[in-house]
Order: C-alpha cells, then sequence, then structure tokens
C-alpha cells in the first residue's frame, strides 16, 4: 500500500474511484473500530456524503483521491 500520496481528511472533498462519486469526507476509522460487514481491502474507511446532502457511503481510504474539475460530478 501506499503511504505516501495524501489522501482527503474529513471536511475535505474526496473522489472515490470506486463508487465514481464525490463527496465530504465525515469521518475516518480503522476496520477494527467497525460493528458491520466493511468489505474494505484496506486497513482503514471513510465515511463520505454527498456535499449537497443525501445518503453516506463508505469508501477504502486508500482509494480516494481529491476529485479533478468535473470528477464524479452528478
Amino acid at each position: 500500500m501506499n503511504h505516501n500520496h495524501q489522501v482527503p481528511a474529513p471536511g475535505q472533498v474526496a473522489y472515490d474511484p470506486v463508487s465514481g462519486r464525490t463527496g465530504v469526507v465525515q469521518a475516518v476509522h480503522g476496520v477494527a473500530e467497525l460493528l458491520f460487514e466493511h468489505r474494505m481491502t484496506g486497513d482503514r474507511v471513510a465515511f463520505l456524503r454527498p456535499e449537497r446532502g443525501g445518503v453516506e457511503w463508505t469508501a477504502d481510504v486508500a482509494a480516494l483521491r481529491f476529485p479533478a474539475d468535473g470528477q464524479g460530478a452528478f
């Protein structure tokens, strides 16, 4: 796993390439802290919510990127 690239932190907008969506990172937790089936391949999971509100989703922190212009826009 590449620990050298910077990933968005809580409060920042992130692009999730798995879902193809952008959202605001709400929180980041280690998978050991989770009490549900997470299906993450990495050791940390992010909780994201669409910028304009909506349903929160989870993503592997290692996959998150800062969005490029127009990336993940609805």
